[in-house]
């Protein structure tokens, strides 16, 4: 799609997550959702899924700027047990996020817990359209 002389493709990042990261200043195990392209991406919502039980603990985001990761948001996970009424826990957030191209959107978990992170979005290029 083309307007104003930009031009927006879709653009979907995913990483499962299991290993535990207390860590607040971007070190530690975590893994990468997405990595803005084009001439940036506008990330207008990520998904937190857990794929099971959960410990009450904390899911974390963070905006890598090639030099620094930065923490973007901590999620809060409650405990749960997931049956078969009773679905994982699951959680939406809402953007707009803009990143700059060749900025990474990772993720962490706080505790052993597994889940899936998903970040939707669109590129953006400059384009004569």
């Amino acid at each position: 799609m083309c307007s104003s002389n930009v031009k927006y493709t879709p653009k979907v990042g995913s990483v499962s997550i299991s290993t535990p990261n207390t860590a607040l200043n971007g070190t530690g195990p975590m893994g990468s959702v997405l990595t803005a392209s084009g001439d940036g991406t506008v990330i207008n919502s990520v998904t937190i899924k857990a794929t099971g039980n959960t410990q009450q603990g904390m899911v974390r985001l963070f905006i890598d700027n090639g030099v620094n990761k930065f923490l973007l948001v901590e999620v809060m996970i409650p405990a749960s047990v997931q049956t078969s009424v009773e679905p994982a826990f699951g959680i939406e957030l809402t953007g707009p996020i803009k990143l700059t191209a060749n900025y990474v959107l990772y993720a962490s978990t706080e505790q052993s817990d597994s889940f899936v992170v998903t970040a939707t979005g669109v590129i953006w290029e400059n384009c004569t359209c």
